[in-house]
């Protein structure tokens, strides 16, 4: 009976270590990576604004980008997300924050808030309509679509300065989640910098 206790016993023990050491490489294995979309100034601010006050608007983030995951297209009709590699915060958070970073050090306005509406001269809407990597073979790349439109809140009725698409291909060979994070990070730095150039000129 005594010898039976103890195999029992042994191969409790066996199993108690077997499944702490499978727990341990199951949690490795499902250890979510989080990402942020960033984006860095390199030219001057104006030394003199053109305007007073810029609110930046929530950001719209079309389906079925507007999830936290990362999307990947695997053809003309299937379209996948990667449950392992997210952003870090909305993809509506992300991009306005860069939006707001980027036009707050452009010099371009006296004021950019995303946080009070009020007094504001100008108001920029953007919807991302396109964000995803592309995993076809043979044209393997990152899809960036960006509209903005900038409104007048001083005039009369709701008047358009202007109103632009921006769209970002790059051939990204390796599609791993890091790679496709720099990808956008390039992009999205082209498209806030056209828009800040289409912004200035129409602010002249």
């Amino acid at each position: 009976m005594k010898t039976c206790s103890r195999i029992i016993l042994l191969f409790a023990v066996m199993a108690m270590f077997m499944t702490a050491g499978c727990v341990r490489i199951w949690r490795k294995s499902i250890d979510q990576k989080t990402y942020m979309l960033t984006t860095h100034r390199e030219t001057d601010p104006l030394k003199t604004p053109r305007a007073d006050k810029l609110w930046i608007d929530t950001v719209r983030v079309l389906p079925p980008f507007d999830v936290r995951s990362l999307i990947l297209r695997d053809n003309d009709v299937r379209f996948e997300s990667s449950y392992y590699s997210e952003l870090l915060i909305s993809p509506s958070e992300n991009f306005r924050n860069n939006f707001y970073t980027w036009f707050s050090g452009s010099g371009i306005f006296k004021h950019v808030s995303i946080s009070d509406f009020s007094d504001s001269s100008h108001r920029l809407s953007v919807s991302v309509i396109r964000f995803y990597g592309n995993l076809e073979e043979g044209d393997k790349k990152t899809v960036l679509s960006v509209k903005a439109t900038l409104f007048d809140e001083r005039a009369d009725g709701m008047r358009v300065l202007f109103s632009k698409d921006y769209i970002h291909e790059e051939a990204t060979p390796d599609m791993t989640a890091d790679e496709l994070i720099r990808s956008y990070n390039r992009s999205l730095s082209k498209i806030l910098a056209e828009c800040e150039t289409d912004v200035i000129e129409i602010l002249q």
